[in-house]
């Protein structure tokens, strides 16, 4: 397991066990691509009533396609970096449809403070 994808995974336990914010996703459906710009690791996760179901390498379709170089992205899921200064940067780039990106945005944001 590459340090990437454990990185996501506890990502999404910490997320599942924030009950409130969970539920506050429990209409959302999206598959989330994340882009390793200098490494080109890709890892999909696509979630189902808010709750993330799948993770994986090359899951077929992404609604969100986010991508950073490998730092970025590990700075952000383990929780040492806010994803708004990177995005405004512009080392930090998404893809996709407005209110998915939003959603993404407000969930990772919280899971920061």
């Amino acid at each position: 397991m590459t340090h990437l994808n454990q990185a996501l995974y506890n990502f999404i336990a910490i997320y599942h066990t924030t009950e409130n914010l969970v539920l506050e996703q429990e209409d959302w459906q999206c598959a989330i691509k994340l882009l390793a710009t200098d490494s080109q690791e890709t890892l999909t996760l696509r979630l189902v009533n808010g709750r993330v179901i799948e993770i994986g390498y090359d899951l077929n379709q992404e609604d969100l396609l986010v991508k950073a170089d490998e730092a970025t992205l590990l700075d952000i899921l383990e929780f040492r970096r806010d994803p708004n200064e990177p995005y405004l940067f512009g080392e930090l780039t998404i893809q996709g449809a407005e209110a998915n990106f939003l959603r993404l945005d407000y969930v990772v944001t919280q899971l920061c403070q």
